[in-house]
C-alpha cells in the first residue's frame, strides 16, 4: 500500500492521527511505513499527540499469563469475555513456547512492567509492537513501580525509569534508570510509611502514586496517598477525601487508573460499610497537589451478597456507574484448587459473576488493569545504542 501523490510529510501527518491498534494492523502493508510506526521517536511522540487514545482491558490470571477482557455493560445484562492471552516468550528458555511467569504487573504509558515473585529479573514490555527489555534486580522479591522524569526545558522527552522496594517495608527505595543500565539507592528520602502491597502502587502522568500506613503514637494508623515524582526524586503528599485515620492493616483501600486521565480510590471503612469509590479531577503534567480534587461516583452496599476481597486493582466505568474487578475464588469441596472470578457491581450493587475459564492448584492473585496502546519505544543505555551505532557502520560500510 503506497501513498505515489503525497510527500512523506504529509503521509506521516496523516499516519500520526490513526489509531494505534489500527497504525499496527498498516505496518505490515509496506516497509517504508513498518520503519516509520516501529524506530521513529518523533513520529511515536506525534503519533501520541494526534491519535484518539485507545483503551483495553488486561487481566493477570492465576496462571501467571495476561489475557485480554472485552467488556460489554450496555443495558441490563452486563458480561466480559476473554479474548485470548498475550504472548511473552522468555529469551532464558531454549523453547519458544516457555513464558516469563508474571506475578505483577503495572502500566505506564503503553508499556506493562512485568515482574516475578521467584526471580531477579523483570521485563518492560510494549503489547503492541513486541518490544521488549529485560532488566536484572538485585534481589527476588519486592514491588516495582514505572515511570518517568521530564526535563523543563525538553518536555516532551522522558527518561523512563523503575522505583522498587524490598521485603513490603520502605526501608530503603531504588530506583533503575534506562539511560545508564543501573540501579542506585536512593539517599536521605526514605518516607516513614509503610508501603509494598502492589494494589497500592499505580502510575500516572509518569509519577507514581502509592497508599501508605503511618503509625503515630496514641493516634494509632495514619493512611496517607503519597506521590513519588520522577523528575524531582521527592515525595509529596496528595490530600484523601476521607479521614485518614485507619482502625486496621486490613482495611480495604486500592488505587485504579483508568485511561490514563485519573486515578480511582476505593475506600471500605469496615465490613459493615458500604464500598466507596473515589475518583480525582483530570490530572495532567502541570497539575500540583493541592489541585487535585476528589468526586464520590459510587457507594456499593456489597456485604449482603459477596464478599470481595479487595485486594487487586479494579477498574470503573464512570459514565455507566459500574464498578469490575477479579478474584481468586476457591472452589467446594477442594481447597486446593482455585477459579479465577471476574465481578460487575452496578450502582444498585447487584453483582454479576463470570468465570474466566482458569483453574490453578498455585498461582498468582489475578489483576484488571487498563491499558491504553501505545507506539512508545523502550528507551534503551547510551551504551547500548553506540554500539548497535557501531554495529551499523561495519554492516553497510
Amino acid at each position: 500500500m503506497t501513498m505515489p501523490n503525497l510527500p512523506k510529510e504529509l503521509v506521516k501527518e496523516i499516519l500520526s492521527f490513526v489509531p494505534a491498534t489500527y497504525l499496527k494492523r498498516l505496518s505490515s502493508t509496506c516497509k517504508p511505513w513498518n520503519r516509520l510506526i516501529h524506530n521513529d521517536k518523533r513520529f511515536a511522540r506525534k503519533h501520541s499527540d494526534n491519535a484518539e487514545k485507545e483503551f483495553m482491558v488486561f487481566m493477570l490470571r492465576r496462571n501467571f499469563r495476561i489475557c485480554r477482557l472485552s467488556f460489554n455493560l450496555h443495558g441490563t445484562d452486563p458480561s466480559a469475555e476473554v479474548k485470548g492471552e498475550l504472548i511473552l516468550p522468555d529469551p532464558y528458555f531454549k523453547n519458544s513456547a516457555d513464558q516469563f511467569e508474571i506475578d505483577r504487573v503495572f502500566h505506564c504509558d503503553g508499556l506493562l512492567l512485568c515482574t516475578s515473585q521467584l526471580e531477579r529479573r523483570m521485563v518492560v514490555w510494549n503489547p503492541l509492537t513486541g518490544e521488549t527489555k529485560w532488566i536484572q534486580t538485585r534481589q527476588e522479591g519486592g514491588t516495582f513501580v514505572l515511570g518517568y522524569s521530564q526535563d523543563k526545558n525538553k518536555f516532551r522527552n522522558k527518561s523512563y525509569k523503575i522505583m522498587g522496594f524490598y521485603d513490603r517495608s520502605s526501608e530503603f527505595l531504588e530506583v533503575y534508570d534506562f539511560k545508564s543500565d543501573s540501579w542506585r539507592v536512593l539517599d536521605g528520602i526514605r518516607p516513614e510509611w509503610y508501603l509494598g502491597y502492589a494494589y497500592r502502587c499505580v502510575s500516572l502522568k509518569g509519577n507514581a502514586y502509592m497508599l501508605g500506613i503511618d503509625i503515630i503514637e496514641e493516634m494509632g494508623l495514619n493512611l496517607s496517598l503519597l506521590k513519588y515524582d520522577f523528575s524531582t526524586e521527592k515525595y509529596e503528599p496528595v490530600t484523601l477525601p476521607f479521614p485518614s485515620h485507619a482502625h486496621c492493616f486490613r482495611e480495604a483501600h486500592c488505587l485504579s487508573v483508568v485511561r490514563g486521565e485519573k486515578f480511582f480510590l476505593l475506600y471500605r471503612r469496615d465490613k459493615r460499610s458500604k464500598t466507596e469509590i473515589w475518583v480525582t479531577n483530570k490530572i495532567d503534567d502541570t497539575t500540583t497537589e493541592g489541585a487535585v480534587s476528589w468526586t464520590k461516583v459510587l457507594a456499593l452496599d456489597l456485604n449482603r451478597e459477596l464478599q470481595i476481597a479487595f485486594t487487586s486493582n479494579f477498574l470503573v466505568d464512570e459514565e455507566k456507574k459500574v464498578f469490575m474487578c477479579c478474584v481468586s475464588w476457591r472452589e467446594d469441596g477442594d481447597e486446593d484448587k482455585s477459579k479465577d472470578k471476574v465481578y460487575i457491581v452496578g450502582e444498585d450493587s447487584k453483582v454479576k459473576e463470570i468465570d474466566s475459564g482458569v483453574n490453578a492448584t498455585i498461582g498468582c492473585w489475578p489483576t484488571i488493569l487498563g491499558y491504553v496502546p501505545s507506539l512508545v519505544q523502550i528507551e534503551r543505555a547510551l551504551l547500548y545504542m553506540l554500539s548497535l551505532s557501531l554495529l551499523c557502520v561495519c554492516v553497510f560500510s
